[in-house]
Protein backbone atom coordinates (compact mmCIF):
# COMPACT_ATOMS: atom_id res chain seq x y z
CA UNK A 1 0.00 0.00 0.00
CA UNK A 2 1.36 3.60 -1.09
CA UNK A 3 0.62 6.36 1.12
CA UNK A 4 2.05 9.78 -0.17
CA UNK A 5 1.25 11.35 3.32
CA UNK A 6 1.46 10.13 7.18
CA UNK A 7 -0.32 11.05 10.25
CA UNK A 8 1.55 9.24 13.10
CA UNK A 9 -1.26 7.55 15.51
CA UNK A 10 -1.30 5.84 18.33
CA UNK A 11 -3.24 2.97 19.24
CA UNK A 12 -3.77 0.59 22.23
CA UNK A 13 -4.77 -3.31 20.71
CA UNK A 14 -5.56 -6.08 22.77
CA UNK A 15 -2.25 -8.68 22.59
CA UNK A 16 -4.24 -11.47 20.82
CA UNK A 17 -5.22 -8.78 18.20
CA UNK A 18 -1.87 -7.52 17.70
CA UNK A 19 -0.47 -10.68 17.26
CA UNK A 20 -3.34 -11.99 14.66
CA UNK A 21 -2.58 -7.96 12.69
CA UNK A 22 1.03 -9.46 13.05
CA UNK A 23 0.94 -12.41 11.54
CA UNK A 24 -1.01 -11.35 8.88
CA UNK A 25 1.27 -8.47 7.80
CA UNK A 26 4.38 -11.26 8.62
CA UNK A 27 2.25 -13.24 5.35
CA UNK A 28 1.60 -10.14 3.18
CA UNK A 29 5.09 -9.12 3.95
CA UNK A 30 4.48 -5.75 5.11
CA UNK A 31 4.58 -3.84 8.55
CA UNK A 32 2.15 -3.97 11.53
CA UNK A 33 1.47 -0.09 10.59
CA UNK A 34 0.57 -0.60 6.72
CA UNK A 35 -1.83 -4.00 7.55
CA UNK A 36 -3.42 -2.14 10.36
CA UNK A 37 -4.29 0.83 7.32
CA UNK A 38 -4.91 -1.80 4.73
CA UNK A 39 -7.74 -3.10 7.14
CA UNK A 40 -9.48 -0.07 8.23
CA UNK A 41 -9.28 1.48 4.71
CA UNK A 42 -11.01 -2.39 3.60
CA UNK A 43 -13.78 -1.65 6.47
CA UNK A 44 -14.10 1.48 5.24
CA UNK A 45 -15.41 -0.45 1.47
CA UNK A 46 -12.63 1.57 -0.17
CA UNK A 47 -9.26 1.40 -1.36
CA UNK A 48 -6.26 4.19 -0.59
CA UNK A 49 -6.57 5.25 -4.11
CA UNK A 50 -10.84 6.09 -3.61
CA UNK A 51 -10.25 7.36 -0.13
CA UNK A 52 -7.64 10.05 -1.71
CA UNK A 53 -10.36 10.96 -4.53
CA UNK A 54 -13.06 11.22 -2.10
CA UNK A 55 -11.32 13.68 0.06
CA UNK A 56 -9.73 15.55 -3.17
CA UNK A 57 -13.73 15.83 -4.15
CA UNK A 58 -14.91 17.47 -0.65
CA UNK A 59 -11.49 19.44 -0.65
CA UNK A 60 -12.58 20.88 -4.49
CA UNK A 61 -16.19 21.57 -3.61
CA UNK A 62 -15.98 25.46 -3.87
CA UNK A 63 -17.39 27.49 -0.55
CA UNK A 64 -20.31 28.67 -2.87
CA UNK A 65 -21.77 24.73 -3.17
CA UNK A 66 -21.02 24.48 0.54
CA UNK A 67 -23.31 28.12 1.21
CA UNK A 68 -25.99 26.70 -1.48
CA UNK A 69 -25.95 23.17 0.45
CA UNK A 70 -26.85 25.66 3.39
CA UNK A 71 -29.66 27.54 2.24
CA UNK A 72 -31.02 24.10 1.03
CA UNK A 73 -30.94 22.42 4.08
CA UNK A 74 -32.23 25.70 6.11
CA UNK A 75 -35.30 25.60 3.09
CA UNK A 76 -35.95 22.05 3.83
CA UNK A 77 -35.76 22.78 7.58
CA UNK A 78 -38.38 26.03 7.73
CA UNK A 79 -40.67 23.73 5.45
CA UNK A 80 -40.93 21.41 7.96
Amino acid sequence: MEISEKIEAQVALPKELYRAIQQRAQAHGCSVSNEIATLLTTSLGMGMEQLAEEFAAWEAASDEDWLDMEVMLMLAAEEQ
